[in-house]
């Protein structure tokens, strides 16, 4: 942007605009500030580059900001000035210009180009000694309270020594009020309440900067209170009464001053009632001023306690979030003895402080152990309260009020458990001084700011701890969550597991089964194995009875043989002793089998058979010749035919061979009568004459043309079911059996013509 040369004005313009500033600093001296504002204004539309105009209008708006409590004004102030300088270049050496640009920027609260600002100045005018004094405040609201009180010597040293000018009086009044606040600070109140003195001693502001002087006032009470000297604090009010008249920050100051003790309480009230009366009751309203209403309530307290119920209830229209009233209500409900209204209020004034460490926490815990020693089987929680407002006074550093209250909460405990005397009530606790002290010092927009501060510190806390709350109940939720989700994994990973287990017992299980089946099958295996070998075994076994009784056949036929061999022999040993051997040749015959009537049973076998010459049996005499086989006439050996007929169905083995071995080389007499049933063995039988064919097969024809038989002898005839009688066995002892045996006479000669025919028993 560039930079505008002076504006060329006319006469009429020049002399408008002198007109406007006078009228914005008649305006200011009345302290008609938004007049003033308004002339300034109407100065400036007509001179832009008007350095007196430009700082008029900035004071006048920075003073209606202090008077509302806000920075609308002096923001606009900045940007103005800031403007100007830009387009003027002759603003830029006027010292005055940054002076007041330092102001505005303190009172936004910015400190850092308020010092920037302020050097420039001090650069232009070194001299100046409000520039040094605005220089020292910048550096006390920097922290450096050092170099502050530095630049504040080096400010009143330039103040000249004779004559003061106007200025010169409110630098050096400010100059010494602000080395009052430092030495306050550092705890140097006997230093600060003789700065305050000095600055007194000056001749009154104008009517513009009154509140200040209102202000000082103020402060050298306060210090003199803290000095315990009450009477001289009440004096210095008298003394500022008197000069400005009713100023009610003044009044107010007054009547606290007076509530110190009972005698002034009707003093305050008619000092407070000034202090209402000069502002709207019915313009009372959320953020307004509670102290007068307050201090009116406490000096009624005295008096006239409905009254004074009525006044707190209008304090808490103003300041409803201000512990100080809470406990003042507390109070008189305790002292009207209403136990349940003081419960509740000490209880509101506990939720609205923002600490523990603090006077107006420690003075709520002590008013709930007055309301709990009054109230029946409450002694537990007015120890607990007394343990309270102990931990709050040790907080704050106060001994000797913490070792009190723990003395006293053993006593309460020591009482409640019949150990110990009951304790004597105690009076309610009054609100702490100093809490008001601080307030009272303070300008009425100043404690409406404090009172608004605190709120927002309060609701500040409230949104901080519902954020925690709410950041706790999320990580709760999340931990929960999280509890939930390893909870489900858990879950999850255990049904898995027992998925993972029953499959792996399944599995077991199916290989426990696949293990005994296959135990089974080689149980099974092994039993048909067993069963094989024992059947092997079985079978060898009967192979082995089989050729055992085999060899037990041969052996008899062997014996058999042998014995019939003997027999044969026998007689023509005996024989070839006496008479000369002569060879017989006898053709051989078959045996004809017995085809007569069985032999009786029972009998024995000498009964059964008898022979015409018994042999001895057991002969001593051994056999020295073979006996040849004696062939008879009658039974010619025929010559075989065709091949031997099969052995009969049914029967063992070794009666088939038997049967086979003796079976005759020709044909047998047929046979009458019905077969023997099949499927029977039958025992080997051996007979003299060979034995018939087997059942079912013809005979076969004798060489001569049929079996050799008698003609008288007829066909056997056998009963139904029965068997043909058979002829007992023969042996080697044996002879044919009946009376027609023929046994060759020894030394004759045998014809086959003498044969002796076959009779029929």
């Amino acid at each position: 942007m560039t930079k505008s040369p002076i504006l060329k004005m006319s006469t009429y313009d020049a002399a408008a605009t002198e007109t406007w500033i006078k009228c914005g600093e008649c305006a200011t001296t009345l302290g008609l500030i938004v007049p003033a504002i308004k002339s300034f204004e109407s100065a400036v539309n007509r001179d832009p580059s008007n350095p007196t105009a430009l700082i008029g209008l900035s004071s006048a708006l920075r003073l209606n900001d202090i008077s509302l409590n806000e920075t609308i004004g002096s923001q606009s102030a900045i940007e103005k000035l800031n403007k100007s300088l830009e387009s003027f270049p002759n603003l830029l050496k006027q010292a005055n210009i940054f002076k007041e640009l330092c102001e505005c920027y303190l009172l936004v609260g910015l400190n850092d180009q308020a010092y920037q600002a302020i050097q420039s100045g001090v650069n232009l005018a070194p001299q100046d000694p409000s520039l040094w004094l605005l220089m020292a405040q910048t550096l006390i609201r920097a922290g450096a309270r050092s170099h502050a009180t530095g630049t504040l010597a080096h400010c009143l040293s330039l103040l000249p020594d004779g004559k003061f000018s106007p200025s010169d009086i409110e630098t050096a009044r400010a100059a010494h009020a602000e080395l009052a606040a430092i030495s306050a600070a550092d705890g140097n109140i006997e230093l600060s309440i003789k700065e305050l003195r000095a600055s007194l001693e000056l001749p009154p502001p104008p009517l513009s900067r009154m509140d200040e002087y209102v202000a000082l006032i103020c402060a050298l009470a306060t210090a003199l209170e803290r000095e315990n000297d009450i009477p001289g604090a009440t004096k210095v009010c008298e003394d500022g009464e008197m000069v400005v008249g009713n100023s009610p920050r003044l009044l107010m100051a007054h009547a606290y001053l007076l509530l110190y003790s009972k005698n002034g309480a009707e003093q305050a009230i008619n000092l407070l009632t000034k202090v209402v009366n000069l502002e709207n009751e019915s313009a009372t309203q959320e953020g307004s001023d509670f102290l007068p209403w307050y201090l009116l309530g406490k000096a009624y307290s005295y008096l006239d306690p409905r009254a004074a119920y009525d006044c707190y209830q209008v304090a808490l229209r103003c300041a409803s979030n201000c512990s100080i009233i809470w406990l003042a209500v507390g109070k008189l409900y305790l002292e009207l003895k209403q136990l349940k209204d003081a419960l509740e209020a000490y209880s509101q004034a506990l939720k609205l402080q923002i600490g523990d460490g603090s006077h107006g926490t420690a003075t709520a815990w002590d008013g709930l152990s007055c309301v709990y020693e009054r109230c029946e089987d409450q002694l537990m929680d007015a120890s607990d309260a007394c343990n309270r407002a102990a931990a709050c006074f040790k907080a704050i550093g106060d001994v000797k009020n913490s070792q009190f209250f723990e003395e006293r909460a053993n006593a309460l405990i020591k009482a409640s458990k019949k150990e110990g005397p009951m304790l004597d009530l105690r009076e309610p606790p009054d609100v702490p001084t100093f809490l008001i002290t601080e307030l009272v010092a303070l300008a009425p927009n100043e404690r409406i700011s404090y009172t608004q501060q605190q709120l927002q510190a309060q609701q500040q806390a409230q949104e901080q701890a519902q954020e925690q709350a709410q950041l706790q109940a999320q990580q709760q939720a999340q931990l929960q969550a999280q509890q939930q989700a390893q909870a489900q994994a858990q879950a999850q990973a255990q049904a898995q597991a027992q998925a993972q287990a029953q499959a792996q017992a399944q599995a077991q299980a199916q290989a426990q089964a696949q293990a005994q089946a296959q135990a089974q099958a080689q149980a099974q295996a092994q039993a048909q194995a067993q069963a094989q070998a024992q059947a092997q075994a079985q079978a060898q076994a009967q192979a082995q009875a089989q050729a055992q009784a085999q060899a037990q056949q041969q052996q008899q036929q062997q014996a058999q043989q042998q014995q019939q061999q003997q027999h044969h022999h026998h007689p023509s040993q005996d024989t070839s002793r006496n008479s000369p051997q002569v060879p017989i040749h006898t053709p051989q015959q078959q045996a004809i089998q017995y085809q007569g009537p069985p032999p009786p049973q029972g009998q024995p076998p000498q009964q059964q058979q008898s022979y015409l010459y018994p042999m001895q049996k057991n002969s001593p005499r051994p056999p020295q010749l073979a006996t040849p086989q004696i062939q008879h006439a009658w039974s010619p050996q025929p010559q075989q035919q065709g091949p031997p007929p099969p052995p009969p169905q049914g029967q063992p083995p070794q009666q088939q061979q038997q049967q086979q071995q003796q079976q005759p080389q020709g044909p047998s007499p047929q046979q009458q009568g019905p077969p023997p049933p099949q499927g029977q063995p039958q025992p080997p039988q051996q007979y003299f004459y060979p034995p018939p064919p087997p059942q079912g097969q013809p005979s076969q024809g004798q060489p001569n043309g049929g079996p050799h038989r008698s003609p008288m002898n007829p066909t056997q005839i056998i009963p139904a079911g029965a068997t043909p009688y058979q002829m007992g066995p023969g042996g080697p002892n044996s002879v044919p059996p009946g009376y027609y045996g023929y046994v060759p006479i020894p030394g004759g000669v045998h014809n086959s013509q003498y044969t002796s025919p076959t009779w029929r028993r």
